[in-house]
């Protein structure tokens, strides 16, 4: 079949993609235009008004073109009474009708300074008689105001304390404030940063305001809305963009780890790429299997607005998922990170929210001058544990000549045993073997580095905002031919055309390689290094690859060189990605708003793999075929939301916010596959190649949908006591029609302690409040689009087609997971805000846990998809910020969060201690999914042979006689993170610690086969094999080693489980901010550079590369290695 040509749909998208998705995408860019095409006081604004205060038509102006006027009382009477009749008039000459010619004014952004006129001022100070008074010596105050490393801050807010005269800050940080006493005292203030009061004492004020890194009045996004923390009644942490833009991961997802209490990050793995790790809220709240990956257990993300999907599109044809979907999203552009938790802040999500919600919100741009800035960072990686303990030459060979001659001393002498090796490994021409290689020299790169560079545009005016950013990444591996690329386009724009209504729109566009180089294939690459036994070289003496090698059981499996495959084989992951959300908000009978918005999150991956004829094929198991994969998914998906509001404050001490939405969302998902056999020659690389004839083919098209009604009502009385509920009905697709619903409902309390009267009394307090919620949120993640239908199978015998049953029924009748979940949380501050405190407890119970159980023989089916019993959750959620020292230009702040969960569960529809594998199983009132196995007794001294636990407690070598019993769990019994920060003036040093404690983790290399007794006589061992029985009365630790045994110590047991208890320094930066007085000439704004350490030390006792390469199942096996880096960046803005 050599004239077979791969489908042309998935390669027109392809190219559609490259060549015209990213104009699309910058097509409204070219609606900024109007964004810079009015001057000053151009704007139109209609002000009518007979014998009416000054002031009121000042507030008619701002509410139109969203001016503020900044005036000296004793210059401008604002009580003055004015006539004016101006319709759709420029603000400027409503201003000069009003004013008159005895005043002028300043436009700086929103803001309108008037002043009186020079000789107008001089009339107005000079005094009738001679008084007494400061106000005779008013002066005219400037100065600047920056942030606490010198940055300006542009809009901040300069008042007169005790007056309303006032100015704002320019796009350079500077003002200029007339008519101010010598003894009078400047209030300044700007969003996220503390107010400050500082006394004039002289004409030039250098004022420098520090961050409110936990302003009570700041806007938090929640779901469908926003709200401030002081009037919050869920449990939820923000994490700052700035806080994680500048570490070394591409995904933003394991950036997280340590900096949100209750949410358990864990890495899996290294892979450029980001690599698919496990992102746990508050404990395991499903029994769903791995569906499309591992994200069923994952916390609903989403962006902007829009769900997106966390399917692992990277994938291996031929193996496991390699990499997170989330690293095709550029962390610089995130402003915000919120991590929903509790039922009054998930419910809303409904049947997609059991696991938790983690909104992103990305970055827009702010009235005022149009910024431009640069960031370029490069990282330097490098294997951070070094090389794993393995034998060398001697070691190998002492012990495995031991191996021969105990499985049968008659037969295996030395020329024996050296013969045999000769036939098994390569020699050279006077029969010596070749020197033993140094693979990790050979596989690794030493030190890989990753440059990143971006550049972004931002700005806006009270109209209209807009922030652009594109951004390249080049991540190398550190192993060979390993790595990732990314280019990422971010445009954001949103115009106010008037007071009732707006509209904008969000995209991005990614484009990703990844080369992955077989990393993922047991004993391939990353593995390699340690079980390759040192007898076999990388190049023959002609300085040719060895091409193939036996290794292993007396069946020699072949095991093609990994420096050979990296060059001759492809292994590549391209895939195109385009969030993109159109929306538009209509506001009308005053205290209501219309808002519609429609999402696109589309996906398109390509992925190929060509195994070089001349190498061993594991799938086909063959060498001297060759083969060639290629598979193309798709997914786009789809979502309309809908939303009315009203919003209403009555006598400034009852507020009533209600919402009432719908939503519709599509997910289409399209997989192709074709594979070809038989490559004529090694650069063959297409699937129809000359010769190729097909291996298999297939492709699967689903189309799922969810339709959502939903609402929300919160109230708060004096700022003080706060009531929240929601409600929403899901129906899914995904169920039957019988179980097509759910219903999903969250109220949550909230009281303000220290705004009741009573509290003014203990100053000490700053801030107290209490909340609870309880709730309920489901799960339709836990089973897949197909799980209802029955799936046929197709086969061909002997030309023939039949069609038989797959080897698991559909379920319609499987209904949706659902979590009940109350909370109770604590939040203080204490001396002036020097120490933050909050705390929560919480309980979720999870009922119709989704999971799979096998069914008898007879069935015809191996297992079905069904509602099995319920988990419990139960934690405490402690954080502590601290300001250790706060004088002046220098401050130190420790701040800690420490998080515990017990998991157990409470109810099961299927036998004690069900198996869930050879590892694993489940009992009421133990751990969801804790290691089920036989107990390691060690070795016996009499014979060397393995031993275990049998039911009379007594030791065995009998592997069949002992017993299975519980013993240990995946999940950790607590986690947390201490971060200690030092500023000194516009210097900081901070440093991070991540833990956890309380759980175990499977050592699989251990058991296959670095530490195998001789199961795997020709593999390499670590050093902890040198330690065995040899004679009579050895007390060791590893067994007698026998040739190709399959009945010793290897055999799953307590033997490869380990404590994973480890204490991680996780990151340390140092960094510069100029000042902006050492900046003036270059034309910068600000500029700051950075170096930082990444992954420095691991304490644990964990024997293995790494606790938190651990998979699904608590085992580690050869994933790719984690790394140490280390990084060098700047941020400059223009």
């Amino acid at each position: 079949m050599s004239n077979f040509t791969r489908p042309t749909l998935p390669t027109r998208v392809s190219a559609f993609c490259r060549r015209w998705l990213p104009m699309i995408l910058l097509a409204p860019a070219a609606v900024l235009l109007g964004a810079w095409s009015f001057q000053d006081g151009e704007e139109k604004v209609t002000v009518k008004g007979q014998d009416v205060p000054l002031l009121t038509v000042f507030k008619s102006i701002k509410k139109q073109a969203g001016y503020n006027f900044f005036y000296a009382a004793n210059f401008v009477n604002d009580k003055e009474r004015v006539s004016v009749d101006m319709q759709n008039a420029r603000v400027d000459d409503v201003l000069r009708k009003v004013l008159g010619h005895d005043y002028t004014w300043v436009y700086n952004e929103n803001a309108v300074s008037i002043t009186k006129k020079k000789e107008e001022v001089k009339r107005s100070e000079a005094p009738a008689a001679p008084v007494k008074d400061s106000s005779v010596n008013q002066i005219t105050v400037s100065g600047s105001v920056t942030d606490a490393k010198g940055a300006p801050i542009p809009g901040a807010t300069v008042m007169v304390k005790g007056t309303h005269d006032g100015a704002s800050t320019d796009e350079n940080g500077h003002f200029s404030l007339a008519g101010v006493r010598p003894n009078a005292v400047l209030v300044i203030s700007s969003v996220g940063f503390e107010k400050r009061e500082i006394p004039v004492k002289g004409k030039t004020i250098l004022a420098k305001l520090n961050v409110s890194v936990n302003d009570l009045d700041e806007t938090v996004v929640v779901a469908y809305g926003e709200t401030t923390q002081r009037a919050n009644t869920g449990a939820v942490t923000v994490v700052r963009g700035e806080q994680i833009q500048n570490l070394p991961n591409r995904s933003f997802d394991k950036s997280l780890q340590g900096m949100v209490p209750g949410l358990q990050i864990t890495n899996g793995t290294g892979q450029p790429g980001g690599g698919v790790g496990n992102i746990v809220l508050r404990g395991i709240a499903t029994g769903g299997e791995l569906v499309d990956g591992t994200t069923v257990r994952n916390p609903l993300i989403v962006i902007d607005g829009i769900p997106v999907s966390q399917d692992p599109i990277q994938i291996r044809i031929s193996g496991t998922a390699i990499s997170n979907p989330l690293s095709q999203l550029n962390p610089s552009d995130i402003e915000t990170i919120t991590v929903l938790k509790d039922a009054a802040a998930i419910a809303l999500y409904g049947s997609k929210a059991s696991n938790g919600v983690i909104l992103v919100t990305t970055k827009r741009g702010k009235s005022g001058k149009t910024v431009f800035s640069f960031r370029h960072q490069t990282d330097i990686a490098s294997r951070w544990k070094g090389e794993m303990q393995v034998l060398d030459r001697q070691e190998y060979l002492d012990l495995l000549y031991e191996t021969y001659r105990n499985t049968d001393p008659a037969r295996w002498t030395d020329d024996a045993i050296r013969a045999d090796l000769q036939q098994k490994f390569p020699v050279q021409a006077n029969g010596d073997f070749y020197p033993a290689p140094n693979w990790y020299s050979e596989l690794y790169t030493g030190d890989a580095t990753t440059v990143t560079n971006e550049i972004s545009m931002s700005g806006g005016s009270d109209r209209n905002n807009f922030y652009l950013n594109v951004e390249h990444s080049d991540q190398k591996g550190i192993i060979r031919r390993t790595g990732y690329k990314r280019t990422s386009l971010r445009f954001n724009f949103e115009n106010r055309a008037s007071d009732w209504l707006k509209f904008g729109i969000n995209t991005t566009f990614s484009y990703n390689r990844q080369d992955y180089s077989n990393t993922s294939d047991a004993f391939q690459t990353n593995g390699i290094a340690e079980v390759m036994s040192p007898l076999n070289p990388v190049r023959l003496a002609d300085g040719n690859y060895m091409l193939n090698y036996e290794w292993g059981t007396s069946s020699a499996i072949p095991l093609a060189n990994p420096l050979a495959a990296a060059e001759y084989n492809i292994n590549r992951n391209t895939s195109y990605r385009g969030l993109a959300k159109l929306y538009g908000e209509v506001g009308f009978l005053k205290y209501l708003r219309f808002t519609s918005n429609v999402g696109v999150d589309f996906m398109l991956t390509e992925s190929k793999e060509k195994v070089d004829p001349r190498l061993f094929d594991p799938v086909n198991y063959s060498t001297g075929v060759g083969r060639v994969e290629e598979m193309d998914l798709r997914n786009a998906n789809i979502i309309n939301t809908n939303i009315l509001r009203f919003d209403r404050q009555i006598n400034e001490k009852h507020i009533i916010n209600i919402l009432l939405g719908q939503e519709a969302q599509v997910l289409n998902r399209k997989h192709l596959l074709v594979s070809v056999k038989g490559l004529g020659l090694p650069y063959y690389d297409q699937i129809n190649s000359p010769g190729a004839t097909v291996q298999r083919y297939g492709g699967v098209s689903t189309r799922e949908t969810l339709l959502s009604f939903f609402g929300q009502a919160n109230y708060a009385f004096r700022d003080r006591y706060f009531i929240s509920s929601s409600l929403r009905r899901d129906g899914s697709s995904r169920f039957g029609d019988r179980k097509r619903f759910g219903t999903y409902w969250s109220a949550g309390l909230g009281w303000l302690i220290t705004s009741e009267p009573f509290m003014k009394q203990v100053p000490w307090l700053s801030y107290l409040k209490i909340r609870g919620s309880i709730g309920a949120a489901g799960n339709s993640a836990a089973i897949d689009r197909l799980t209802r239908y029955d799936i046929l199978e197709i086969s061909t015998f002997q030309g023939n087609v039949a069609v038989y049953p797959g080897t698991s029924p559909g379920n319609p009748d499987v209904r949706w997971e659902e979590t009940f979940t109350w909370d109770a949380g604590l939040e203080a501050r204490f001396l002036q805000d020097r120490i933050i405190v909050a705390a929560d407890i919480y309980k979720r119970n999870t009922s119709d846990l989704i999971s799979r159980i096998n069914l008898p023989q007879s069935s015809g089916y191996y297992s079905v998809l069904s509602n099995i019993g319920n988990i419990e959750n139960s934690g405490v959620e402690l954080s502590l910020s601290a300001d250790i020292i706060r004088n002046g230009t220098f401050r130190w702040n420790v701040s800690a969060n420490w998080s515990a969960n017990q998991n157990k569960l409470t109810k099961a529809n299927v036998p004690s201690a069900a198996t869930v594998n050879n590892k694993m199983a489940n009992e009421v009132g133990r751990n969801y999914n804790s290691f089920y196995l036989k107990k390691w007794a060690g070795v016996n001294p009499a014979d060397g042979l393995p031993t275990w636990i049998d039911s009379t407690g007594k030791t065995t070598s009998d592997y069949n006689a002992a017993i299975r019993e519980f013993v240990g769990k995946p999940q950790p019994d607590g986690f947390g993170a201490v971060t200690s920060t030092l500023n000194f003036g516009n210097l900081e040093l901070s440093a991070m610690f991540y833990y956890q404690y309380g759980f175990q983790v499977f050592n699989s290399a251990l058991a296959n086969p670095l530490l195998t007794d001789g199961r795997y006589p020709y593999a390499n061992q670590v050093k902890q094999a040198l330690d065995r029985w040899q004679k009579p009365g050895d007390i060791a630790s590893n067994p007698r080693r026998m040739l190709n045994n399959t009945d010793g110590g290897d055999r799953f047991s307590t033997r490869y489980l380990f404590d994973g208890d480890y204490i991680r320094l996780k990151n340390i930066t140092l960094s510069y901010t100029f000042p902006g007085n050492m900046l003036g000439w270059s034309g910068l704004s600000s500029l700051r550079v950075y170096v930082q350490g990444n992954n420095l030390a691991l304490w644990t006792k964990f024997p293995g590369q790494d606790p938190d390469n651990s998979d699904l199942t608590g085992s580690t096996f050869y994933a790719y290695p984690s790394q140490r880096s280390f990084s060098g960046g700047l941020n400059v803005n223009f």
